[in-house]
């Protein structure tokens, strides 16, 4: 039994390029432990609800298409609720299911910092290299970070580089969140 055994996850259903995207910056593990302080874990806080009585765990079949994050043990850890406007006490021994709204939040914030890679390495890369095309850029990224090409289009990757470019049209700048996994 390993170590990432005895770590309380949720699990959080992803796309299947984001989930080879994760696996390609994780070293090869579907798990992220997220920093404490992170835009990830406060998400994953919030929406942290008690375990329902119709939940059944992700066979091992379906695994593919989810990735898991690691909980931290608290017994007890005060958290500042934006939508009821009060604090709360969020306890992971409890509070252990990431319901549908946390889900579809969590698995937006992911597929957005895979934007943001994939954008970020289009400008390096067509920058930095006149010769290169957009196909081969798009080619070396999904190559780089392991996603297969039947899981994603260059089609699609190459329409989301065409509108960021005109959204952000200047020369070599493109908008950073503040993200960590």
């Amino acid at each position: 039994m390993g170590k990432e055994d005895n770590i309380m996850t949720v699990d959080v259903k992803v796309s299947r390029p984001i989930r080879e995207y994760v696996l390609s910056i994780n070293d090869g593990s579907d798990l992220i432990k997220p920093e404490r302080g992170s835009l990830l874990w406060g998400l994953i806080k919030l929406h942290l609800d008690l375990v329902p009585e119709t939940y059944r765990p992700v066979p091992p079949d379906k695994r593919q298409d989810y990735i898991r994050i690691a909980l931290y043990r608290t017994r007890s850890t005060r958290s500042y609720n934006v939508n009821t406007g009060r604090n709360m006490e969020v306890n992971t021994l409890f509070r252990n299911y990431l319901n549908e709204e946390g889900q579809r939040a969590v698995s937006d914030h992911i597929a957005r910092g895979f934007k943001q890679t994939f954008r970020a390495y289009m400008g390096g890369a067509l920058g930095n290299n006149p010769d290169l095309t957009i196909h081969d850029a798009v080619y070396e990224f999904c190559s780089d970070y392991n996603i297969s090409m039947d899981s994603i289009t260059y089609d699609m990757l190459r329409k989301d580089w065409y509108r960021f470019k005109k959204r952000c049209p200047g020369p070599g700048l493109i908008p950073v969140e503040r993200q960590n996994l």
